[in-house]
């Protein structure tokens, strides 16, 4: 899930570190292709690989294509992001410098003022939620790793645990060195999904009996239709990335080489466990692994991976709430205040629903989808249509028009869909899961 927004505050480039004259903008010291492609990977590979074989189950076969789709469709969406940031430091030359929000930006040009605001409420939320099932994933893994030895430690138990000791560490700000954090999040999320998809295949030559299938309702489709797009959902940041490159020009090829890795990452697993475990897959696919050494050190690694990530991807959200209410830059009391407020806040709706593949279907369906399909292609669209004496004209082929629409009305409708299954299946009275904090 995406945690970069944070990185231009701390790797800011400036004074005698940049070069702003002529085009294409260039830092000295900025991102190359490759340190950008491992932050774009670094901020999606996680939590998607976790819950993507159960979504893929529950939309049928047609899931695996689905997973092809959505990452082309995804990654498309993504270079139209980085297009349209092109066309603004075209147009408009105090962009060339560095910009501390770059997506709200591009919404403001294309759209107005109060398309800007929705792209930042969206940013807020996606982050937001991102950093809830964050914790609910580690708390889960963490609760797998010791339930031999704590075997009445519970589930919610391990979650208010991990809350409380997560919460001094966001008083103290972020880390300042992100591109170790980048390559460190890709290797232990690497590692992790090898050593997983090597017990699926040891777990697919013990098995004596081909995996259980049933067919599948519209509500689970739309659930799932959420799930696959979170776990390519990390076209929020991609512009703040493309800000920080030494030449942003070169940025969608960042992200073709991102998402062939995610790709990779991704596809085996979903489908090992499709034909391996077929209905038994669990919603965190850890769960549905026999046991051994090498899914130890999977729990290890992405339980590390999983609160590196959070520590990153709430601080954007704790920054911007400070900012409403005016409170110091500087470590004090008012911040810590704050953050701790917002773990609270965290703890109530996680306590509340404690399924993280819930919480993220519904990120995935509403804000992600915005924010990956409808709007990134929409903006590019509007941007080209926008004209001025002074302004390079750019014509869109008719094919690609349409491609384009196809993927807004796509996102539009199946964001609905699965926002609206996603909500149903949180409060529907059979479905719903009983609160940690309700006692009867």
């Amino acid at each position: 899930m995406a945690y970069y927004d944070n990185i231009s505050n701390q790797i800011k480039i400036i004074g005698a570190d940049t070069e702003i004259a002529g085009s294409p903008f260039r830092k000295k010291n900025g991102l190359s292709v490759l340190s950008a492609a491992i932050f774009i990977v670094g901020e999606m590979a996680g939590s998607g690989v976790l819950a993507l074989p159960r979504a893929v189950v529950d939309s049928g076969w047609i899931g695996l294509i689905l997973v092809i789709v959505f990452c082309v469709n995804s990654c498309y969406g993504g270079t139209r992001l980085g297009i349209c940031w092109e066309i603004l430091e075209e147009r408009y030359p105090e962009y060339k410098g560095s910009t501390r929000n770059p997506y709200p930006t591009i919404a403001e040009r294309a759209v107005g003022q109060w398309c800007r605001k929705l792209v930042s409420a969206c940013i807020q939320i996606t982050l937001f939620g991102a950093g809830v099932v964050y914790l609910l994933l580690a708390s889960q893994i963490f609760q797998e790793l010791l339930k031999h030895f704590l075997p009445k430690v519970t589930f919610c138990s391990w979650f208010l645990l991990f809350a409380a000791l997560i919460t001094p560490p966001m008083w103290l700000g972020s880390p300042k060195d992100f591109l170790l954090v980048g390559v460190g999040a890709i290797l232990s999320t690497a590692i992790a999904c090898t050593l997983i998809f090597v017990q699926i295949v040891k777990d697919g030559i013990n098995k004596t009996e081909p995996a259980p299938h049933i067919p599948h309702n519209f509500k689970d489709f739309f659930l799932s239709f959420g799930v696959i797009l979170f776990a390519f959902g990390g076209a929020s940041t991609f512009p703040t990335i493309q800000n920080d490159m030494t030449n942003r020009k070169k940025f969608t090829k960042s992200v073709y080489a991102a998402f062939v890795v995610i790709l990779v990452l991704y596809l085996p697993i979903a489908v090992g466990a499709y034909f391996v475990y077929g209905e038994h897959t669990n919603a965190n696919i850890i769960l549905s692994l026999n046991g051994g050494i090498m899914i130890t050190l999977a729990n290890v690694f992405l339980v590390i991976h999983l609160v590196l990530a959070f520590l990153i991807v709430i601080n954007p959200v704790a920054q911007e709430i400070e900012n409403i209410f005016d409170v110091p830059h500087e470590f004090g009391f008012l911040r810590c205040i704050v953050r701790t407020c917002m773990v609270l806040l965290m703890v109530m709706v996680g306590e509340s629903v404690p399924q993280f593949s819930k919480i993220l279907a519904l990120v995935g369906g509403s804000t992600i989808t915005l924010l990956t399909f409808v709007l990134p292609n929409y903006f590019y669209m509007k941007l080209c249509s926008q004209e001025s004496p002074d302004w390079v004209k750019r014509e869109i082929p008719l094919h690609m028009r349409i491609y384009m629409w196809e993927l807004i009305l796509i996102g539009i409708f199946g964001g609905l869909a699965s926002t609206f299954s996603a909500i149903h299946a949180i409060f529907n009275i059979h479905s719903i899961v009983k609160p940690c904090y309700w006692i009867f």
